[in-house]
């Protein structure tokens, strides 16, 4: 198995924006010395649910005090994004950070953000799957040509972008759900899929992983080896009952409320965006099992050691071998998420196969 830490820079009461800053980069240092395979930091905007309004921006950073950690983005959300300039700033990312980034991508979700950055959530899977197509192109080792409705490169102009990543290809993820038109459309590339959020809260994370195995088959792409990043909470303490207690002493719903209010695509007299419709009741099961983590059918990586050591069992037989984190919750003082860290960096001799280097590598066609 490989593990990774996850943050979206959680903006509670409790903290300056600096703190927050600070604290995703001072984990960061510390998942490169605990051995961790990965960071992952994903967009968000115009909400305290995160304020990582640029990941690459974060990642730099990170590359500049870390040595081995490889850093990923999950996810830049790629329709809000000029798909020239983000090949230009993970190509860049992926120099300063000696070939460490990966590249996770995703459509995004909340309509606020999208209202926010003038970008219609009709168009949005249009949008990405165009940009994808840009930024690929962009790291080839050729004039960039190109003509859609989101964006036309003619060859008369003889643009050439770079510079180019360090890693050929460069490894890139793209974050699904349980959509099975955008897992299709994923293995029809040869991309890896991410999965978590509302893929882990419904129970989920395996099949889909499992759907996509099969489709990478069906399209001539080879899933061998690749190991796909699942997103999960986890808080590890010194036993069941301090964790409980220390969850107690927070707001467990913190983050639900703010996503009741703003995280969704659904407009306020209640229409789904094109591709969105599967979303209609996904806030329904998130409530319940947030309510009862038991109904889903991934189990929460909460307690002591020797209770998520039994959790994390379960997830390898369920098929998934790559985990990363968002440790704690919001509002929990920083030295009790550190301390969950370091505990949790204790089960990795377990789980690790012996002869997997940490953060094994990724490769795409591009």
């Amino acid at each position: 198995m490989k593990f990774g830490l996850f943050n979206i820079g959680m903006w509670h009461e409790s903290q300056s924006q600096e703190e927050v800053f600070r604290n995703i980069r001072e984990q960061a240092v510390l998942a490169d010395r605990l051995g961790y395979d990965s960071v992952w930091l994903g967009e968000h905007h115009f909400s305290r649910h995160g304020i990582l309004a640029d990941c690459l921006v974060q990642a730099a950073a990170i590359a500049s005090v870390t040595e081995k950690v490889r850093i990923g983005t999950g996810v830049v959300v790629l329709p809000f994004h000029n798909p020239v300039r983000l090949a230009e700033q993970a190509a860049m990312v992926d120099i300063l950070s000696d070939g460490r980034l990966d590249l996770g991508v995703g459509v995004g979700y909340q309509r606020r953000e999208f209202n926010g950055l003038n970008i219609p959530i009709d168009e949005a899977r249009a949008r990405f799957r165009d940009n994808l197509d840009v930024v690929l192109k962009c790291w080839r080792d050729e004039i960039l040509v190109h003509e859609s409705p989101y964006n036309t490169f003619r060859a008369e102009d003889a643009i050439e972008v770079f510079p180019k990543p360090v890693q050929k290809p460069m490894p890139l993820y793209q974050a699904v759900s349980i959509t099975p038109e955008s897992i299709e459309f994923a293995a029809s590339r040869g991309v890896p899929v991410m999965v978590g959020g509302p893929t882990d809260v419904l129970g989920l994370a395996p099949q889909v992983i499992e759907y996509w195995r099969t489709k990478m088959v069906e399209h001539g792409n080879d899933p061998t080896g690749v190991d796909i990043p699942c997103a999960k909470g986890v808080y590890v303490a010194e036993s069941d009952e301090q964790a409980a207690a220390d969850i107690a002493a927070v707001d467990e719903f913190w983050d639900l409320k703010l996503l009741q209010k703003f995280g969704s695509p659904i407009s306020p007299s209640g229409e789904l965006p094109p591709g969105y419709e599967r979303w209609a009741n996904r806030v329904k099961e998130h409530e319940k099992n947030a309510l009862d983590p038991n109904r889903a059918g991934t189990p929460p990586l909460i307690g002591s050691l020797e209770t998520v050591r039994e959790r994390l069992r379960q997830l390898r037989d369920s098929g998934v071998n790559y985990i990363f984190g968002q440790f704690g919750l919001p509002g929990m003082p920083e030295a009790k998420i550190r301390r969950s860290v370091e505990l949790f960096a204790e089960l990795f001799e377990e789980f690790r196969d012996p002869a997997d280097a940490p953060a094994a590598q990724v490769h795409v066609p591009a």
